[in-house]
């Protein structure tokens, strides 16, 4: 058995990530035994009527293979953030799809996190730390409707959802958006 299916496997987050996107499986085992953790805690944390932990977990897993076929590295976002990101979003569109908006509204309002099993405690305290500073960051940066229709979007919030919500106009979500776009795109 070699490294990564065994666990020691020294390699980042992100080497690993590139690594699966080529193709290899064993790369992205070793992605799915270290985010296992993250995984179950979600999935026991959204599970509802309907859906039980195992069906959010495999909701999970596709949100982390997603994870690793759009991650793009760089100096600001870790991957574990991201990998977090995409499992609860596509957890919470599953939901939607089966109890509707009532069901997504119950976990929209989660913060972020970015613990998962095995890590050092002290890189989980640096990783809270940075989504904390992202927020931070984002909240002095975008506008207060700019900030709401970002988190909603990132919700995985259709434009029509967001726009109902908010009582604004799709127009004015998309422009929104357009204005979060650049304003990343120049921040970072």
């Amino acid at each position: 058995m070699n490294a990564l299916v065994t666990g020691t496997d020294s390699r980042s987050d992100e080497e690993l990530a590139v690594l699966a996107r080529a193709k290899q499986e064993d790369a992205f085992a070793q992605l799915v035994s270290r985010y296992s953790g993250m995984l179950r805690s979600l999935s026991s944390k959204y599970c509802c009527d309907g859906f039980d932990a195992d069906d959010l977990a495999q909701e999970g897993l596709l949100g982390l293979l997603a994870a690793v076929q759009t991650y793009r590295r760089s100096e600001t976002a870790l991957f574990s953030t991201y990998a977090y990101a995409c499992m609860r979003n596509r957890m919470v569109s599953a939901l939607r799809r089966r109890h509707g908006e009532q069901a997504a509204l119950l976990v929209e309002e989660d913060e972020p996190s970015v613990i998962s099993d095995g890590d050092d405690p002290a890189v989980m305290l640096v990783r809270q730390e940075e989504v904390r500073q992202l927020q931070k960051r984002l909240q002095q940066d975008l506008t207060a409707l700019e900030y709401r229709v970002l988190m909603a979007h990132l919700g995985g919030f259709a434009y029509r959802e967001i726009a109902q919500r908010l009582a604004v106009s799709e127009k004015a979500v998309d422009n929104a958006l357009q204005r979060v776009r650049r304003k990343l795109a120049s921040a970072f």
